[in-house]
């Protein structure tokens, strides 16, 4: 119950900062999304369900916030944390670089998706151009700041793990 709660507010603090504090810089017209980077971590590093779950609600402020169509952004990101779970075998502690290669693919293919939901039904069809100036600069700008983030997310996944081992091994906390 704890790590869904701390999941809950690391997943607001990351929709904050994208929604706000990134989208005020003016050197890109592109904001990292830190949302499909924390829904790519914790489904890294626990497993499926938990990347399903936080994809969930990740995709869900975006909708509710943001988007259209409420539920696009819910299924691109759910779908994309029970991908991103499926590595969950292959985690490595403290190693960034596939974190790193799973957030800037699932980058890539969010907004393929997006581009191909959004515009491309709609009959616009300069991909070129929403390759170089949307696509391209935000996966750059999202591994960049997986490269930060990933460690301070893995640092509090690793004492919520501690914190969890402690308590099954108490004799007065009984699941």
């Amino acid at each position: 119950m704890k790590r869904k709660g701390v999941i809950l507010i690391l997943i607001w603090i990351c929709f904050i900062l994208q929604s706000t504090v990134f989208k005020l810089q003016t050197f890109t017209n592109v904001s990292p999304n830190l949302l499909l980077m924390m829904t790519v971590s914790i489904a890294f590093m626990q497993g499926k369900k938990e990347g399903l779950l936080t994809g969930f609600v990740s995709g869900l402020l975006i909708d509710v916030f943001f988007g259209t169509i409420l539920g696009i952004y819910s299924l691109l990101y759910m779908l994309t944390g029970f991908a991103a779970g499926s590595f969950a075998q292959i985690y490595f502690d403290e190693d960034v670089t596939i974190p790193v290669a799973l957030v800037t693919v699932a980058d890539f293919i969010l907004n393929f998706l997006i581009y191909v939901v959004g515009f491309l039904l709609r009959g616009r069809t300069a991909f070129p151009t929403y390759l170089l100036q949307i696509i391209l600069p935000e996966m750059i700008f999202t591994a960049v700041m997986t490269l930060i983030f990933y460690r301070v997310i893995y640092k509090i996944n690793h004492a919520l793990s501690e914190s969890e081992k402690e308590e099954r091994q108490s004799l007065w906390i009984r699941d």
